[in-house]
């Protein structure tokens, strides 16, 4: 088999892209959630909520700044989720790339190892047959 035949094999190219690419965004993938996992159990429970409810009676003013801090902690939680989800596609899909990235170049080199064992069994089918004197 030669070097022409493997790098020639658009199966097997297409085979290694998948890999690479399922490799890449497995490990991007997992490396966002655990980052984004951290941020939400940080955000999770500021402890806020409840103590704006045992507020009885409070003027516009300071209505506004309580409320503006709980609105931005909520803003920050809801949008690690998002971005949360967003990268277990992306892991899920880096995932599904390397499986079939890892199919295809196994399929592509039994197909090319079938190919140039065929191509040798038939070359040596071809030529006489010599004996030793």
């Amino acid at each position: 088999m030669k070097a022409r035949d493997i790098y020639s094999s658009t199966l097997l190219v297409a085979g290694l892209m998948c890999l690479m690419l399922g490799i890449g965004n497995w490990a991007f993938g997992a490396v966002q959630i655990t980052k984004y996992q951290g941020l939400l159990h940080r955000t999770a429970q500021t402890g806020l909520e409840d103590s704006y409810r045992s507020f009885q009676a409070l003027d516009q003013q300071k209505n506004e700044e309580v409320l503006r801090r709980i609105n931005e902690d909520r803003e920050k939680y809801n949008a690690a989720r998002i971005k949360l989800d967003f990268y277990y596609v992306v892991l899920s899909g880096g995932r599904v790339l390397f499986l079939l990235g890892a199919f295809l170049t196994f399929f592509a080199l039994i197909r090319l190892i079938r190919q140039d064992t065929s191509m040798k069994i038939r070359r040596l089918a071809d030529e006489p047959f010599r004996q030793q004197p």
